[in-house]
């Protein structure tokens, strides 16, 4: 059964919208570095440098402060690619929307594994948003093969190569994906998926 949504209150200063950001911050890393069965609001409060009211006026529930976190990717890329070579610049820049947040896709492989239904609404919501985005970058690049399928070989391979970094580096992850020699993996898997290596049989 779905948890009861409770009201959270919307920051109006600069100083209520930074405490509610280190707060948000806090609870990102706890959440990631201990579960969110491991870490209580005082836990937040304490590293946030708040009281533990402070953490309950904007957010009545520790899963509130959860499903605050679970927020829709800002890739910051433009829509179309007027080339493959741009398409693969504008996929490169969306994966690393992902690996600058690789500790929000640890929470949420916790909270999926566990069979959290609003954390897996937002995994499926996520798939057929980045599906979608992916195949009208391919569209307009003029990608010659079918833009859907490819669009849906790439969520498969990239979320492989972001589960994997996530999974065995743990709260490194982000650091890890942040190098040189692992973003040229992701470019290269990007372009093999797309057929654009000759090993790849493009």
């Amino acid at each position: 059964m779905a948890r009861e949504v409770q009201p959270v209150r919307t920051p109006r200063t600069p100083e209520a919208i930074a405490t509610r950001d280190r707060i948000l911050k806090a609870a990102r890393e706890l959440f990631s570095e201990r579960g969110f069965d491991g870490t209580s609001v005082r836990m937040i409060a304490n590293r946030a440098g708040v009281s533990d009211p402070a953490v309950h006026y904007y957010f009545p529930s520790k899963y509130d402060l959860f499903r605050a976190l679970m927020v829709q990717p800002d890739y910051r890329t433009p829509p179309v690619a007027r080339s493959l070579d741009e398409a693969v610049d504008v996929l490169s820049a969306m994966f690393d929307w992902w690996a600058e947040n690789a500790p929000l896709v640890r929470i949420l492989t916790q909270q999926q594994l566990r069979g959290d239904p609003e954390a897996i609404e937002y995994f499926h919501d996520g798939e057929a948003r980045y599906r979608a985005e992916v195949a009208s970058i391919l569209g307009s690049a003029g990608y010659e093969g079918d833009c859907e399928t490819a669009a849906d070989l790439l969520f498969h391979t990239l979320s492989g190569f972001m589960w994997d970094a996530v999974m065995t580096y743990g709260n490194a992850a982000r650091e890890v994906l942040a190098q040189p020699v692992f973003k040229d993996r992701i470019r290269f898997a990007i372009r093999c998926a797309l057929g654009m290596e000759g090993c790849c049989g493009g």
